[in-house]
């Protein structure tokens, strides 16, 4: 039998139990991950480090990352596009690197079932959505600009913020300069996020950085369609022009241009939503991902019993 032990970033521990070895798999790329790397030392263990994206990636954290990520026996990413950076700016070799999405069960419950409801919005009035942590990262300064120049011409759009964060004074203020009151609502944060999906017109994603974004997949598990800046599962999940609208990070007139898009054009809004269900139905299922995590730690196995002999 064999162990995996699992570091988390919320310090908890965890085991597994699959084949006749240990593997130390750490969900952290900077302090968490330099303790398991040691462990690793000390006892002769593969170490795989998981990685989903990069915060908070300056000072020491940036130096620790840079260290370790090269020395793991193996690294597991979630997207094409983590793997072609580790690659090219931490010199990770690419047959160490195992790719392997987060599987979700996100269920969008309709009205009828449990739990299910819609939320009262507005006569008359388009609902773009965003959920996120109110971080810098995020970018919400760009999805509020955007809305203050379509509103000139679509006095009928809204936007609503789900989630908290240490931005959220910052981004308040911002409505209220902007003038944006009646036209942002920060809903705060909610477990019941499928009420907010399907009361929705559309959902837009702005972050500057993002491992996967798992809100694109439930958006689109629900039926929205999404416009989302060139980060996490765009060019993968999301195609741009078919499955959403993919623009650079950063660019607002580039976003403001999207979501102006989205709004006039209800073929498109039912095209792409189509597009990004159809290849969220695609995506592997929970065993298929388990059976991934199970094939890179033997792999890991195989290496470690070789290094040995």
């Amino acid at each position: 039998m064999w162990l995996g032990v699992w570091l988390t970033t919320d310090r908890s521990l965890s085991a597994i139990c699959c084949w006749c070895q240990t593997v130390i798999s750490v969900q952290d790329i900077y302090f968490l991950a330099l303790i398991a790397w040691r462990v690793a030392k000390k006892y002769q263990l593969p170490l795989e480090i998981q990685v989903h994206g990069f915060e908070r990636f300056d000072g020491v954290r940036k130096m620790i990352a840079q260290f370790l990520l090269p020395r793991a026996d193996g690294v597991r990413v979630v997207s094409q596009r983590l793997k072609q950076s580790l690659i090219k700016d931490f010199k990770v070799a690419p047959e160490k690197i195992s790719v392997v999405p987060i599987f979700s069960e996100f269920k969008c419950l309709l009205p009828s079932e449990e739990h299910g409801r819609q939320i009262e919005r507005p006569v008359g009035s388009f609902i773009f959505l965003t959920v996120a942590r109110l971080v810098k990262v995020k970018r919400i300064e760009d999805q509020l600009d955007s809305l203050a120049e379509i509103k000139q011409t679509h006095p009928n759009v809204c936007l609503w913020i789900v989630g908290d964060g240490p931005e959220r004074q910052h981004l308040e203020r911002l409505v209220a300069n902007l003038d944006l009151q009646p036209e942002v609502k920060f809903w705060g944060r909610h477990d019941d996020l499928s009420a907010f999906y399907r009361s929705a017109d559309a959902f837009v994603l702005s972050s500057e950085s993002e491992g996967w974004g798992i809100t694109v997949i439930e958006a689109g598990t629900c039926g929205l369609p999404v416009v989302m800046t060139d980060v996490g599962c765009a060019g993968e999940i999301v195609i741009n022009n078919e499955s959403g609208l993919v623009v650079p990070v950063g660019d607002r007139a580039a976003l403001a241009g999207a979501m102006r898009l989205m709004l006039e054009d209800g073929d498109l809004r039912q095209r792409l939503a189509s597009g990004l269900k159809t290849a969220v139905a695609k995506m592997p299922t929970k065993g298929e991902v388990m059976k991934l995590y199970k094939e890179g730690w033997q792999r890991l196995v195989s290496i470690n019993k070789e290094a040995k002999s």
